[in-house]
């Protein structure tokens, strides 16, 4: 047994339990702090929270048994926490506690802390800003607006004023399209963590977003959380649920980190894939629960135009320690993969009640272009 320290914020650590079971851990085991005793566990991938910003650490991990494990960390430094309620938010699911929550978010110096606490907070689109960290309590419920008219939309592309380059803002299933912006929405920010046991609760439901999925109403539907060519973004210990389409999507990003998230939506629900890297390179995806609608981790790069003239291939994928369950395919890759598809790792991972454990699709007529041609795919072992 090995323990290793895979994520560190201000407040808490995020710690993997390493060649000692997959998901869970072949014993149950005992979490001491400092020589005192945090919690138990048996979870391969297991968060400490409560801990104090710019601090030395040490954890050590015991097992009835006998086997030990221990190591070291420090969490970061942290200028200021802002409080969203002191920006007027209520929180009480009524009011529209988007603006407030926004002011936090633009107010919020580098390296700061946005924290929202207990409550249920309506919101439309929240849009991030480099160098904070946005914390959700474990009792805080960010909950979606499904009103089409006040949900900002993003062009899909907007020629530049001399007319020799595009700015590709919105996109849908691999093209560059009109959507509406996600939940949280990231453009072009970077080292950015959103953490914290809360929820984001689409609302999504067959009497708004579900219905006439595949039609274009003011824009197509929204993810929950959008990244847009961003680098260096880790999302952390969150329930997402319930989103209008794909949960989470990463798009012409580097180095995205999702860890110990849970991903649930309907198993009837369109569209609603757990996670869909598009023209990615470098992606960690970590302790994380899947129960979905739809693909689970959908490995994606464009269609023709976006996939051509780009040639942007998701590369450098490493999937661990996840629970896949109720979704087509565990691991996906395709449609929508004109760009290419390298370097994807999958291990110790459990695929459960999925149609398909590993799943390659495209659609006839693709695939004529030389550029993606003996992309690696290495897959390590798993349970079914």
């Amino acid at each position: 047994m090995k323990i290793s320290i895979i994520f560190v914020t201000s407040r808490k650590a995020v710690m993997e339990v390493e060649d000692f079971g997959i998901w869970n851990t072949e014993e149950a085991y005992e979490i001491l702090i400092d020589e005192n005793l945090w919690s138990r566990s048996d979870k391969a991938v297991e968060t400490i929270e409560g801990l104090k910003p710019d601090t030395l650490y040490q954890v050590r991990v015991r097992t009835e048994s006998g086997a030990e494990a221990e190591t070291e960390f420090r969490t970061e430094k942290e200028s200021v926490t802002l409080n969203v309620k002191r920006f007027n938010a209520a929180g009480d699911g009524v009011h529209d506690d988007t603006a407030a929550i926004q002011a936090a978010i633009m107010a919020c110096p580098p390296d700061g802390r946005v924290y929202i606490p207990e409550g249920v907070y309506k919101v439309t689109s929240l849009f991030l800003k480099s160098s904070i960290c946005i914390d959700i309590d474990q009792k805080a419920v960010l909950s979606g607006i499904t009103e089409r008219k006040d949900i900002p939309v993003l062009p899909g592309m907007i020629q530049s004023y001399d007319e020799k380059s595009d700015y590709n803002l919105g996109t849908w299933e691999g093209n560059p399209l009109d959507c509406f912006a996600s939940m949280i929405t990231g453009i072009g920010v970077s080292d950015v963590v959103i953490t914290g046991g809360g929820t984001l609760d689409g609302s999504a439901s067959w009497d708004n977003w579900w219905e006439d999925d595949r039609a274009k109403i003011i824009a197509f539907r929204p993810r929950m959380i959008f990244l847009n060519n961003c680098t260096n973004v880790t999302v952390h210990g969150l329930t997402v649920q319930n989103s209008p389409a794909w949960n989470l999507h990463p798009y012409f990003s580097s180095r995205i980190r999702f860890i110990g998230l849970s991903i649930k939506n309907p198993w009837d629900s369109p569209n609603t894939d757990g996670m869909d890297p598009e023209s990615v390179d470098g992606l960690e995806v970590v302790g994380v629960h899947f129960s979905v609608g739809d693909d689970c981790i959908a490995v994606k790069s464009g269609k023709y135009y976006m996939g051509h003239t780009y040639k942007r291939p998701s590369q450098n994928l490493e999937i661990r320690q996840c629970y896949m369950e109720s979704g087509h395919g565990a691991v996906t890759i395709g449609s929508e993969m004109a760009g290419g598809v390298k370097n994807l790792h999958v291990s110790k991972c459990i695929f459960s009640n999925t149609d398909r454990g590993l799943r390659v699709k495209t659609r006839r007529g693709r695939g004529k272009t030389r550029w993606w041609r003996g992309s690696v795919l290495k897959i390590s072992p798993w349970t079914m």
